[in-house]
C-alpha cells in the first residue's frame, strides 16, 4: 500500500492501521520525516519528482494507495496501479478529473465500535500520533488573547 502523506496526523495513524492488518506499506513524506515513517513501519520514500522510479525500485507491488496529501501525488499513483481504482484521495479535489474517488468522510461514517477499536489500541500503546500542540481549557486553539488577557 502506498500511503501518501505518511508522517502527517492522518497519515500517522492509517500507516499504523495498515502496519497492523498487515500491509506493507510505502509512505511518502519529507526528506526530514524519512525515519519517523520507518519508525510507524513503512518504507520511506520522499515524495516529489521520480517517486514511480523510486517506488519500483524497491520491488514491491502498489496494490492500494491512500492520498492524505493532496499535494499533485495522483498521476503518479495512477500510474503506479495501472488505473485509478482501489485509489482513495480525503485531501487532493482533481480527484474527480482524474476518475480517482475522493472521500470526505463524515462522522457517521464512524460507528462507536470503530473508535471503541481505536481507542483501545491508543491505550495499548499501539496507536499513536504526533502532538504538535497542548492548550489550557481557557484558551482553545485558535483564539487569541487580547492585551487584557481576555480573548
Amino acid at each position: 500500500m502506498l500511503i501518501h502523506g505518511a508522517s502527517g496526523s492522518v497519515g500517522t495513524i492509517a500507516v499504523q492501521l495498515a502496519v497492523a492488518r498487515g500491509a506493507t506499506v510505502i509512505g511518502t513524506a519529507s526528506e526530514d520525516n524519512q525515519d519517523y515513517v520507518r519508525s510507524l513501519g513503512a518504507i520511506p520514500m520522499p515524495y516529489g519528482e521520480g517517486l514511480v522510479d523510486r517506488v519500483r525500485a524497491t520491488s514491491r507491488q502498489v496494490d492500494a494507495v491512500f492520498d492524505v496529501a493532496g499535494k499533485g501525488a495522483l498521476p503518479d499513483s495512477i500510474t503506479l496501479r495501472g488505473g485509478t481504482d482501489r485509489i482513495v484521495t480525503i485531501a487532493d479535489p482533481t480527484a474527480r478529473e482524474l476518475g480517482v474517488t475522493f472521500s470526505a468522510g463524515t462522522p457517521k461514517d464512524w460507528s462507536t465500535g470503530d473508535l471503541a477499536r481505536l481507542a483501545e489500541l491508543v491505550a495499548r500503546g499501539d496507536l499513536t500520533t504526533a502532538v504538535a500542540g497542548t492548550y489550557p481549557l481557557e484558551r482553545p486553539a485558535g483564539i487569541g488573547v487580547g492585551p487584557t488577557g481576555r480573548p
